[in-house]
Order: structure tokens, then sequence, then C-alpha cells
């Protein structure tokens, strides 16, 4: 097999994961990528501002801003005003959010349970190196600007 073939089926397969993985049960809402990122870094930082939280998640305030309104129009957020700081927007769960973050650890909880039950410890050690060092290289590429296509 030559090495782009090789590199092209791997793609594939992690393509697949991650659809697999992103799977939700039916009648389950959809919240996007990364909500339960974003859900559990406001449950551990209750009253997080929408800067600091969008410099935790790494994301432009704009599109977090976009994500919190649909949450808050779903009734599992809030965002108000710091009384400190009129300018400041702070963020909370609500009850709602409280009750879905819930419910998002435990599907995440019996997927790792079937992650467990798929591979062994050896496999799962050596997949986690593996994710590890290709994360830090594409983050690497990603933060010289290079383009990761050229070799």
């Amino acid at each position: 097999m030559n090495a782009l073939h090789i590199e092209e089926v791997m793609l594939a397969n992690m393509d697949r994961i991650m659809r697999l993985l992103r799977r939700r049960p039916a009648g389950k809402q959809h919240l996007g990528r990364g909500a339960y990122r974003l859900l559990s870094t406001v449950a551990e930082k209750e009253g997080i501002s929408t800067r600091d939280l969008a410099a935790t998640l790494g994301v432009r305030p704009s599109s977090l801003n976009e994500r919190l309104l649909r949450l808050e129009e779903n009734a599992i957020l809030l965002r108000e005003r710091d009384p400190q700081d009129q300018r400041v927007f702070l963020v909370r769960l609500l009850p709602g959010g409280d009750a879905l973050l819930e419910e998002v650890k435990a599907e995440r909880n019996r997927m790792l349970a079937a992650i467990g039950t798929i591979l062994t410890e050896e496999e799962l050690d050596t997949m986690i190196h593996v994710t590890e060092k290709l994360a830090d290289g594409l983050e690497a590429l990603s933060d010289s600007k290079e383009d990761p296509s050229c070799p």
C-alpha cells in the first residue's frame, strides 16, 4: 500500500469514528460540536464571562455568542450583565442545562464503557499516545500557519 492510500484510509476511518461518536440517541437534541465542553466549563465556572469562556474554549467571541443565543433559546443557560461591569456578560446554567449536562455525561460514560469492551488496555494506551502525538503535531502546524497538506 502506498503512503498516500494509507493516509486516506486513516482519515476516512477517523471521520467514521467521529461521526459515530457524535451520533445521538433518537429524540435527543443535537447541540453541536463541543457542547459538552461548553456546558461542563460553565458548570465548573458558574458565572464565567463570555470573554473568558471564549478564551477557555479557544473560539472567537462572535462564534460563541451565536451558540450561547441558541442555548438561551432552549432554556439551557442564561447570560446576564455583570453587576460590577455592565459591559460584561456572565454565563450560568439553568436547571435545564444542569439536567442536559447530566444526560450528556451519562451518554459519554456509556460510550467510554463500550470503547473499553472493544479495545484492550494496551490498545487504549497506544491510541492515546498516537492521538496525542497527532493532535500536538497538527496544532504545531496550525500555530506556525503552515499548510498541513504540504510536505
